[in-house]
């Protein structure tokens, strides 16, 4: 009678997460591996004079070659999303400064004195030159009138 056969548990091999794979890592943590690529950039975001960006600090950082980035905000006031959103606006060197590109919308949660959003540009971005966050219509609008600007920021 020959011995039973050995059992051998068969397992996949872990999965390869690369630091730029969403569901790895926390918004924070991909932010920070795009501040360490050299292609990235950093504008620095400073409150306009809009009454609801009072105190308003923050950045963007924009990786020009995997089209991927952040905001990082610091006492943007909270929204209520079925009255209003934020939009963030990308304003491309390469495009008619009078279209920028759609970076997407999103909301400011309650409790929240730092938040990190990720920016879903709708267009290809060829040179970032400034972002801009506008107060929309909940949805976000095609074309903002650019009447409630509560942050910008201009590349250097």
């Amino acid at each position: 009678v020959a011995p039973p056969a050995a059992q051998v548990q068969e397992t996949a091999p872990p999965a390869v997460v690369s630091p730029m794979t969403p569901a790895a890592h926390t918004p924070a943590q991909e932010r920070a591996a795009l501040l360490a690529r050299t292609e990235s950039i950093k504008v620095n975001l400073g409150a306009t004079k809009d009454p609801a960006a009072a105190g308003v600090t923050g950045d963007a950082v924009w990786d020009p070659v995997t089209q991927r980035g952040f905001l990082h905000f610091v006492g943007l006031q909270v929204n209520d999303p079925t009255v209003r959103q934020y939009q963030l606006w990308i304003i491309d060197g390469a495009r008619d400064k009078r279209y920028p590109v759609d970076g997407g919308v999103f909301d400011v949660p309650a409790n929240s004195s730092e938040v990190i959003v990720p920016i879903h540009a709708a267009l290809p971005v060829r040179a970032a030159k400034a972002f801009a966050v506008t107060i929309e219509m909940p949805g976000g609008v095609v074309v903002s009138e650019q009447q409630h600007v509560v942050v910008l920021g201009t590349a250097s």
